[in-house]
Parts: structure tokens; C-alpha cells; sequence
């Protein structure tokens, strides 16, 4: 497994992880983006609210992809879920970026863009 499969699959399972911990019904979807079909990377539930969640764990800034931005939209707007891209920045934890958000910024995600735009996971 490359480096960086490994670090984004531990990323994933730890926020399954949290999320189940806070309450959620969640699920990691394996292989996320190979299907042909808008599957983000951890799906959760809770009390009737279903949150979709594409994950990153980057030391830097990144670009989310368009074609994975879209998919949390189709999310949005085909199942009345929140859509966030995750991003686990190293030793702070999480930062949660609402999609609209990350779309407008042209899908750059920095530090100062998640300190501006970002929340955290208990708020989500």
C-alpha cells in the first residue's frame, strides 16, 4: 500500500471512528471516486442529519478536485446532506470546510482559508 493511501485510509477510519464516538451511525466508503458514482469518503447519520464528508490529510495547502467537489454537491442536492471536505492537519486535528465554501474558493484549501472558513468537528 503507497504512502499515501495508507495515511489518507488512517485519516478515514479515525474520523469513523470520532464521528461513532460522538453518536453517528457512519460508514467509510471504500474506494471512494473509482465507483462511477458520487460516493465522498465517510458518510454519517445522526437523529435524521447526514453529513458527507470528503477527507484530506495533507501537511499543506491542497486543491480539492472538481469532479470531488461536485460529487459532495450531487450529495447535497439529491439527499438534503451537509457536505464538508475534512481536512486533518497534522498535530492540530480536524477542520471541517463546508463545500459551498471550499467551491467558491476555487477548491484551494490552505491554513488561513481553514482558520477563516473551518470549523470544528464538535460543530458539525
Amino acid at each position: 500500500m503507497p504512502a499515501g493511501y495508507r495515511k489518507g485510509y488512517a485519516a478515514e477510519l479515525e474520523l469513523v471512528h470520532t464521528l461513532s464516538r460522538m453518536g453517528y451511525m457512519t460508514i467509510r466508503a471504500p474506494r471512494s471516486g473509482r465507483i462511477n458514482l458520487a460516493s465522498p469518503d465517510v458518510i454519517a447519520a445522526k437523529s435524521g442529519k447526514l453529513v458527507v464528508v470528503e477527507c484530506k490529510s495533507r501537511k499543506a495547502a491542497f486543491t480539492v478536485p472538481k469532479e470531488q467537489l461536485d460529487e459532495l454537491k450531487e450529495w447535497q442536492q439529491k439527499a438534503g446532506a451537509i457536505s464538508y471536505v475534512a481536512w486533518k492537519i497534522s498535530r492540530k486535528g480536524w477542520k471541517f470546510i463546508h463545500v459551498d465554501k471550499v467551491i467558491e474558493n476555487k477548491g484551494n484549501v490552505g491554513k488561513k482559508f481553514a482558520d477563516a472558513n473551518g470549523i470544528e468537528i464538535s460543530d458539525i
